[in-house]
């Protein structure tokens, strides 16, 4: 049994269909042949990427309005749910969208969807993570309702998920990186392991879960190939990018001095978090995405050169 029980294509809908990972999920999707259902919110229809051919439909609608969902799920036979709420957006709008958003699309999918119906979903690696955060929380309470839902799932984890089009985290990022002098501050040693995934190969991997002849409700961690230090991070960016930047660090007593001072003013909490956050190892397990898919994620050196070709990350205002 594949983890899909026919060949050929299927009716797939996507949410998070306008941002980075979604945009780069449609275009796999149709160009291996499926009919696609895209959800996107009113207004937002012209940031959705559009490939050249193939069958691709859009569904006007937002997670957090159930009314909105009638008809998204009609007749599909799989949901890949990529939509997400992040720390920036604050815990209200996360509780509204991976929670009750997701809730209302499994009530909807017992409505209408298709008799084998299958949700997958593209959460975060942050869920095993042993420092606190809403967001975090947020997806473990997401995944459950999916596991508790009674439809066949699968669930993708990736990690830190860097490329081309990413104008919120790799092209600022690169920007920084490309500086010709100047110092790049980090406000720890920089040693923990971090083990960022290049986001063709995060789609990479649920494509070839459709080929997967074991079935379902797999959990699967995607991320580079081994940990590189924080400061590997920032090397090999500069590298990529061409800049002339020093990388520095600042000593995690020092920053943690910084951080106390500036909370007896202001509140302190993001630094606090991102404090804790820097100080742990964050390597993740991939063994069941490269023994059961087959999967080979690239190395960041490699990945992130690819990614620094071309202009597409050196203007701002995207």
């Amino acid at each position: 049994m594949c983890a899909f029980h026919r060949t050929g294509p299927i009716n797939v809908a996507v949410t998070g269909a306008t941002g980075f990972i979604g945009g780069y999920m449609i275009g796999a999707l149709v160009a291996a042949g499926h009919r696609v259902r895209a959800l996107v919110r009113s207004g937002r229809e012209s940031a959705l990427r559009r490939p050249a051919s193939g069958a691709l439909e859009v569904h006007v609608g937002d997670l957090t309005d159930a009314a909105s969902l009638a008809g998204f799920l009609r007749e599909i036979d799989l949901l890949i749910h990529i939509a997400s709420a992040h720390d920036h957006l604050g815990d209200a709008e996360m509780q509204k969208v991976n929670i009750q958003g997701t809730q209302q699309l499994l009530d909807a999918a017992k409505r209408e969807a298709a008799k084998d119906f299958q949700i997958w979903i593209v959460s975060s690696a942050v869920i095993g993570a042993p420092v606190y955060s809403y967001y975090r929380d947020s997806k473990r309470v997401q995944e459950k309702l999916i596991k508790g839902s009674g439809f066949e799932w699968a669930s993708f984890r990736p990690t830190l998920v860097y490329g081309v089009g990413d104008y919120r985290h790799t092209a600022p990022f690169l920007r920084k990186c490309a500086a010709k002098s100047g110092t790049f501050w980090v406000p720890h040693d920089g040693l923990s392991k971090i083990n960022p995934v290049h986001v063709e190969d995060v789609v990479d991997a649920v494509m070839r879960y459709f080929r997967f002849e074991r079935g379902v409700d797999c959990v699967y961690e995607l991320a580079g190939p081994a940990g590189i230090s924080y400061n590997d991070f920032v090397d090999q960016t500069i590298a990529a990018a061409g800049g002339g930047i020093r990388r520095r660090n600042i000593a995690k007593k020092w920053a943690d001095r910084a951080i106390f001072l500036k909370g007896l003013f202001v509140d302190n909490t993001a630094d606090r978090r991102a404090s804790a956050y820097f100080n742990l190892h964050h390597e993740h397990d991939i063994t069941n995405a490269k023994f059961e898919l087959g999967w080979e994620p690239r190395d960041y050196a490699r990945g992130i050169r690819e990614v620094a070709q071309g202009d597409w990350w050196k203007h701002e205002g995207r």
